[in-house]
């Protein structure tokens, strides 16, 4: 074993021991409700995973990507009902083009672009405000900082701007998951020179990959606890004398979301060794094939297993719903597979129509 894969695998052990303890079913049912919950952020902080991919000069943990995203698996697999994906990317991002560490540190840094598959349409006015409005982000209403790429700078340029959160007006928009999501309208919000920092792409999509590589993540992480809980309630539910894991159709149902769990690891995979501050063609590229893939397989794994499952499965008391909404809800955020799959048609048809394969094998 490689001494990247020793940090990865005792980073993994960490993780997923903190998880598991602080996860408790109260924790996750006061989070259904809505509620942000500030304990469990600050313990989060304490254990340094919002700053993981903050080089250890500015004051982070300086985790490597491959490390840092398994982190992000994890917590897709526990259903952590924080905004500890966004902060982690948004944070090392925020770092990484020479803004001040301490504007995002100690405080959770959400993505400004939503559920609605687009750049927020912004303008900055002489270099000091922004206007427009986002899209739904979710975790709104925690006391944060908002993360918006600026597609009108100098010379076709784009930039990171750092809004304060609790200077926003938000507009409540219902989620599947259950957790708090808004709209932020920005009315001549002013931009301090110091919250916005040049960031070295040329497409506008780009902030909206990195969420969608990090949604990607925490989809296969959902989707891997999703399978491990039907296989478990299988070979514990007994019909006819003997546990249903043992009848045909059941088997299969459980194959092909295995199969799909397989193809949705290897997509994301794919965009998270493409992983970049600033992300390259081929980074968004492999972003949107990840989501396209993942937000697929989303939808095949959760059918599957909630007819595992039975009625049982779509009980509130039983955890299988902690984890099949977040995917529901993850399919559509930063980008559905239909847009993704436009995105991807695009670049094909711009080439010669025949380059998909080509581009596919070439990540």
């Amino acid at each position: 074993m490689s001494e990247r894969d020793e940090l990865t695998a005792m980073v993994n052990e960490q993780a997923e021991r903190q998880f598991r303890e602080l996860l408790t079913p109260e924790a996750m049912e006061q989070a259904s409700t809505g509620q942000w919950l500030p304990t469990l952020w600050q313990q989060m902080e304490d254990a340094g995973w919002p700053s993981a991919l903050v080089a250890e000069a500015q004051g982070g943990v300086g985790l490597p990507s491959s490390a840092a995203f398994d982190v992000v698996r994890l917590s897709g697999h526990w259903g952590v009902p924080l905004p500890l994906a966004e902060t982690m990317a948004g944070r090392g991002l925020w770092t990484a083009v020479g803004g001040d560490p301490d504007l995002v540190a100690d405080r959770p840094v959400l993505l400004g672009v939503g559920a609605q598959a687009r750049a927020p349409a912004l303008r900055l006015d002489g270099e000091s405000s922004l206007t427009g409005e986002t899209g739904s982000v979710t975790f709104g209403d925690a006391p944060g900082a908002l993360l918006l790429v600026q597609a009108h700078m100098r010379d076709d340029a784009h930039a990171l701007v750092l809004l304060d959160v609790q200077k926003l007006a938000p507009r409540s928009v219902r989620a599947l998951s259950f957790e708090a999501q808004c709209a932020f309208s920005l009315g001549s919000v002013p931009v301090p020179t110091d919250y916005c920092q040049p960031w070295d792409v040329r497409d506008p999509r780009a902030l909206q990959a990195v969420g969608a590589v990090l949604r990607s993540v925490q989809m296969v992480g959902a989707m891997q606890r999703c399978l491990a809980l039907g296989l478990q309630y299988a070979q514990e539910r007994v019909q006819f004398g003997r546990p249903i894991s043992r009848f045909t159709p059941v088997q299969d149902m459980l194959v092909e979301a295995a199969a799909e769990v397989s193809a949705a690891v290897n997509a994301a995979s794919l965009a998270v060794d493409h992983w970049r501050p600033a992300p390259t063609p081929e980074g968004v590229f492999s972003a949107a094939v990840a989501k396209s893939r993942c937000g697929e397989a989303a939808g095949k794994v959760a059918a599957f297993i909630h007819q595992v499952h039975g009625a049982m499965g779509f009980t509130q008391e039983h955890v299988l719903h902690q984890f099949t909404r977040r995917l529901w809800a993850w399919r559509d955020e930063f980008g559905t597979e239909a847009y993704w799959n436009h995105q991807i048609g695009t670049r094909v048809c711009a080439a010669d129509g025949h380059s998909l394969w080509p581009m596919l094998t070439a990540l």
